[in-house]
């Protein structure tokens, strides 16, 4: 079963708000050069990306993240955006605040890196609020898992294909996942030095994550479908996995399942 997004693809560049540019979020941003670079050469509009994290680089993050030293004490987003237009003569941009949940750009696709349940919660909301409906992608990990979901917030009118089954929506990352909205206070805090960081994300998981949102983004940009819309990471045990377009997958995790209505108690008549 597949995914067409129609929206990812015309004749004018992509706009893509990356919000987050930590851990996973600075990996990506070097996989979106990479990504840009090579649509481009295809005769791809390409991609317009637009950044946004109100961190400073700190010495914890020396090492883990695609910082340096001399970026110690400037904010990510200036870092990372001043360093990809200069060597690449892109035009990207870059905001060192939060992401503004209500927004007038229209981005056709919203990738999340961020650290907590409760930034996932507030812009998922938000986005299924807004009129035109952009996609989805989340990019979350434990210290030796992680995960990519690639979801839509609206139905997107799909063509007709001869022999190819095809469906209108993909669910979020809170629609696989709701209970998200039920543990707000993740927070893990700042680390203080590249080995308290280790403990809490182990030195490869980031850039493993990134590695399969790029390759999920480069398919849908590539071919115009999606055949798969999550990808699972875990370093111990080694392995990869991935969740089929298909609505019985889905169900296990109680996707488009329908619950029983609650019953209302019945009115005691009146003596």
């Amino acid at each position: 079963m597949r995914h067409y997004l129609r929206s990812l693809t015309g004749t004018r560049p992509t706009l893509i708000h990356l919000v987050g540019c930590g851990g996973t979020g600075s990996h990506l941003a070097t996989r979106l050069v990479q990504l840009n670079t090579t649509l481009l050469a295809l005769g791809h509009p390409g991609l317009h990306v637009v950044m946004y994290d109100p961190d400073l680089v700190s010495a914890a993050n020396v090492g883990r993240q695609m910082f340096y030293e001399p970026d110690i004490g400037l904010p990510k987003v200036s870092v990372l955006v001043t360093r990809i237009n200069q060597c690449t003569g892109f035009d990207w941009e870059g905001h060192p605040v939060a992401y503004p949940v209500s927004y007038s750009s229209s981005p056709k696709l919203v990738i999340t890196a961020v650290d907590t349940a409760r930034s996932r919660v507030m812009i998922g909301r938000a986005l299924r609020r807004t009129y035109h409906h952009p996609y989805w992608m989340d990019c979350g990990n434990m210290q030796r898992q992680g995960q990519v979901v690639f979801g839509s917030t609206g139905k997107t009118q799909q063509p007709t294909t001869p022999g190819v089954k095809t469906i209108n929506r993909l669910p979020t990352v809170l629609d696989l996942y709701p209970e998200l909205a039920e543990g707000e206070d993740d927070d893990q805090g700042p680390s203080c030095s590249l080995a308290e960081a280790i403990e809490q994300q182990d030195l490869f998981i980031n850039p493993l994550v990134a590695i399969e949102a790029a390759e999920m983004l480069w398919k849908a940009l590539r071919y115009g479908y999606l055949e798969y819309s999550a990808a699972y990471i875990s370093l111990e045990p080694r392995s990869t996995t991935v969740l089929a377009i298909d609505p019985k997958a889905w169900r296990r995790f109680g996707y488009g399942v329908r619950k029983p209505r609650k019953k209302t108690p019945e009115k005691k008549k009146a003596a």
